[in-house]
């Protein structure tokens, strides 16, 4: 036997004839094609539901911003596709900040309309900064350290006086 015969018959015994290597394409083609499918789809639909947010806001919306500016819209520039949002404390107009309409991250609070009032989207989350039970027991606990500091400290000075004592 040479050479060549053992090669054709190494060939024959392939298990991998045509037809299974299209079937084995067709399948990781419709397995691409799911894949890509799959991240396709629901990034069109969040991009189709911040279209829709961005387009409901009207003058008087509050609204948080991508940096974390949270204010209320004074102006809507439409053809250069901007806001004029106000973010001073008391809505008072005097810091005024244009951000283009792609900055906005959530609705907070929306205005009346003549129909009625537009769905709020994101009710916001009010943190108080001076939480009057937590303050409580930030005190009592400074006090309970201190307290056990100053019982320490006379123990320790107690220890002291006696053994200068016995020397």
């Amino acid at each position: 036997m040479n050479i060549t015969n053992i090669m054709t018959l190494a060939d024959d015994a392939t298990p991998t004839s045509g037809t299974s290597q299209i079937v084995w394409i067709i399948v990781l083609a419709v397995l691409m094609i799911g894949m890509f499918a799959m991240s396709i789809i629901p990034q069109k639909k969040r991009q189709k539901k911040a279209q829709e947010m961005v387009d409901s806001i009207k003058v008087g919306t509050k609204v948080m911003t991508i940096g974390g500016f949270v204010g209320e819209i004074k102006k809507v520039d439409a053809p250069n596709n901007n806001f004029t949002l106000d973010i001073s404390a008391n809505s008072d107009g005097s810091v005024l900040v244009v951000i283009d309409r792609s900055a906005i991250y959530k609705v907070l609070e929306a205005v009346k309309t003549s129909e009625g009032e537009i769905k709020l989207q994101e009710k916001p989350e009010v943190a108080a900064m001076d939480d009057m039970e937590a303050d409580k027991a930030s005190k009592e606990k400074k006090a309970k350290k201190q307290e056990s500091s100053e019982q320490l400290g006379d123990s320790l000075e107690k220890t002291d006086n006696e053994t200068l004592l016995k020397d």
